[in-house]
């Protein structure tokens, strides 16, 4: 069949999205409920179910969530909101009883945090209804905890790395503490699967071992003949003819795009400074190197959102200009004004999106505009409802406009450009459905959960693989390199399986977050199927390199980027995504750890950010702006940026990690992020292994500062030559 593949990755786009509509359905009538009423047993209210749902919408505007986290989504350095509350509330509890913390009064201290929740069942999105009630000694314990974070958001707030007295309004403070204690609730009601760990309190769930153990058995089953089927593939394709197009000169209107990739080499070398600046705010949340006041301007979570935010930024510009250099190349004409429109409108979105965050966290837009124009305030997916849907807009028409070349580019290659338009598509609908609900956030926490990841994974593990790796294979394919049916079957092939297990894997973000325990077993089981399109293409890659077929230097230079890529790929998503922290039993003890940060910092700039700099490397090339030298520099700078990176996670990010288990499994999951216990006592971030670990990694940071740097001054340079009509 002619366009096979094509058809393939558009009912696995189409499938994906039907299965997550119909899931929704009956996801939301499971929720955790949220009760009306909250009393203690003599009969005092401690909160209402409308405090919960303020108390949520109060954290995200004020950006809690990329400073801490709820449920262990959000923030690597700031306490767990739940954890923290629950192990205040242990001690707290056990002081009124004249009890002292320990495995023997555990079940005694258990009872009097037990609820009793007399809640109706929830019916879809309406989960609200009813009442709790907590013993007296809660009531109590509910009291003293909203002192302690009216000191923590307020006098100590500077202290801890966030804006100075950041919250000072007494009823906030009392409705966000509600929100905390719903999560305590929900926990120890057995809603979260038995998170987060606290000894003698809550405890992992026997479907935790157990959906490990499926996914294992369904990995084994599924990866043997899918492996063969590959391989059988790989050898029929493998000898087929090449081609071989020797593209002209780009025009002047192709050479526009240059200046969005300049903008994007600008964006990764701010994301670089901004992940020193988060490096340092580990060590001494106040200041920087002893200069007080950064937090006024510069706070933990406004910088962590810009550090992140920043790599979806410069990735998606450049894969919007690379699309303007390329789309004339197969048969789309394009006018001047059209490119400078639409480099225009990306920029302005991604620096609406940047601004809108800073100005947002920093509370200097009003209700409700903030959702809006500002950040939605949940980690990741804080960019402004508004920004979101214009970005979606984007990517709709850029997708209608990739669509339209494949009709008139050289045969060969007109499934690989229908692969990549239904790509785009599907990451445009993704996107649609993050910014729901457009005007204010979800009124319940599971909710926005269920669809925070479906966006993330659109821009991640869904959707980009199948963006990047056919443009790859058509630069391989133009180059050459690799036979044009086999380019096809590999990008139908990956797309399809990347967009299917990426998407419906997205359920592993589901473990603890209230979503119903069948979504532990199918996130796990399918997102850790990811491994074996990663796999095949790094076979790929070795073969590749093994044929000792490479000539020019541009062919040696698309070559060591792929491998880079595919290792970069290995190591973080297959080892250090599916491997480490996907399985449901090491992830009970180590999500939102710096085993994130282990996976992300190998994931997003080996299998993403290389592929998207190659783009950089190809355009400035073909234009005429990169030497023959330059291009050899520049494989060495790109080896260099990723041992940097390597270097981070071996020499600290692991040492984290390893140490924050420890923490975890011996006093609780709230003692691995925390500067201080509850007593006040020091905590894991102000130990001096730890802050000796966490500067450890200013080594990796370096050296991969350098290889970054040769491509900002090569692009910098070589701009006015790339504009200039040779």
């Amino acid at each position: 069949m002619k366009n096979g593949w094509t058809y393939l990755v558009l009912a696995a786009t189409v499938f994906v999205y039907v299965v997550y509509l119909a899931m929704a359905v009956w996801t939301f009538h499971n929720l955790p409920p949220i009760p009306d009423r909250v009393e203690t047993k003599s009969g005092a209210l401690l909160f209402t179910g409308q405090d919960v749902i303020e108390g949520k919408y109060l954290v995200q505007k004020y950006g809690l969530l990329d400073y801490g986290s709820f449920l262990g989504f959000g923030g690597y350095f700031g306490i767990d909101y739940v954890a923290y509350t629950m192990k205040f509330y242990a001690d707290k509890v056990a002081q009124l009883s004249g009890l002292t913390f320990s495995p023997e009064t555990a079940p005694q201290i258990k009872s009097l945090l037990t609820p009793r929740f007399d809640a109706p069942p929830s019916t879809l999105f309406a989960a609200q209804g009813g009442r709790v009630v907590v013993s007296d000694e809660f009531g109590k314990a509910f009291e003293a905890a909203v002192q302690f974070y009216s000191d923590y958001f307020g006098p100590k707030a500077e202290e801890v790395g966030l804006k100075p007295n950041l919250i000072t309004d007494q009823e906030q403070i009392r409705k966000i503490v509600a929100f905390f204690t719903w999560g305590v609730l929900i926990s120890l009601a057995n809603y979260t699967n038995g998170f987060p760990y606290l000894p003698g309190i809550t405890q992992p769930r026997l479907d935790v071992t157990t959906a490990t153990w499926v996914t294992f058995f369904i990995l084994l089953l599924v990866i043997m003949p899918t492996a063969g089927y590959i391989i059988i593939k790989f050898i029929d394709y493998w000898r087929d003819p090449r081609i071989s197009l020797e593209l002209p000169p780009p025009s002047p209107t192709q050479r526009l795009a240059l200046l969005g990739f300049v903008l994007a080499v600008l964006g990764l070398s701010v994301q670089g400074l901004l992940g020193g600046y988060l490096m340092h705010k580990y060590t001494e949340p106040a200041q920087l190197y002893g200069i007080p006041g950064v937090n006024n301007w510069l706070p933990f979570n406004v910088a962590r959102a810009l550090h992140y935010n920043l790599p979806i930024l410069w990735m998606a510009v450049t894969w919007v200009s690379f699309a303007l250099f390329v789309l004339p190349y197969l048969g789309v004409q394009l006018s001047r004004a059209k490119v400078l429109a639409i480099l225009g409108l990306g920029t302005f979105v991604a620096l609406g999106i940047l601004l809108g965050i800073w100005a947002s966290y920093l509370q200097m837009i009003p209700d409700p505009w903030w959702f809006i124009i500002g950040s939605q305030g949940r980690p990741v997916v804080n960019q402004g409802t508004l920004w979101l849907l214009l970005v979606a807009a984007l990517l709709a028409y850029l997708s209608a406009a990739v669509w339209k070349a494949s009709r008139t580019s050289p045969e060969p290659i007109q499934p690989l450009v229908k692969i990549l338009s239904i790509a785009l598509a599907g990451t445009a609908f993704g996107t649609l459905m993050g910014a729901l609900p457009v005007v204010s956030p979800w009124y319940h926490f599971t909710i926005d959960e269920y669809f925070r990841w479906i966006l993330i994974h659109s821009f991640v593990e869904g959707f980009w693989p199948a963006i990047v790796i056919p443009i790859l294979l058509i630069l391989l394919v133009i180059a050459g390199m690799v036979p044009p049916r086999l380019a096809v079957a590999a990008a139908g092939l990956d797309a399809s399986l990347e967009i299917a297990t990426g998407m419906i894997g997205t359920a592993h973000h589901y473990y603890w977050g209230g979503q119903p325990t069948l979504w532990m077993y199918l996130g796990a089981v399918v997102s850790t199927l990811e491994v074996i399109p990663i796999g095949f293409l790094i076979a790929y890659a070795l073969v590749l390199w093994r044929r000792g077929e490479v000539k020019t230097e541009l062919q040696k230079t698309l070559l060591t980027f792929v491998l880079v890529a595919a290792f970069g790929g290995a190591i973080g998503v297959v080892a250090f995504g599916a491997g480490l922290i996907n399985m449901p039993v090491i992830n009970y003890w180590l999500h939102g750890s710096q085993g994130t940060m282990v996976h992300a910092h190998l994931a997003m700039p080996m299998a993403y950010g290389v592929p998207t700099m190659l783009m950089w490397v190809v355009a400035f090339t073909l234009a005429g702006a990169f030497s023959a030298a330059q291009l050899r520099r520049l494989r060495l700078a790109v080896v260099v940026m990723a041992a940097g990176f390597y270097l981070q996670v071996l020499l600290s990010l692991m040492l984290l990690m390893t140490n924050q288990f420890v923490a975890a499994t011996s006093q609780g999951y709230w003692a691995m992020k925390a500067l201080f216990a509850p007593d006040g006592s020091p905590g894991f971030w102000q130990r001096p292994d730890i802050k000796t670990f966490v500067w450890l990694r200013m080594i990796g940071d370096i050296v991969a500062a350098v290889g970054i740097a040769v491509f900002l001054i090569y692009m910098l340079r070589g701009l006015p030559k790339g504009l200039k009509i040779q």
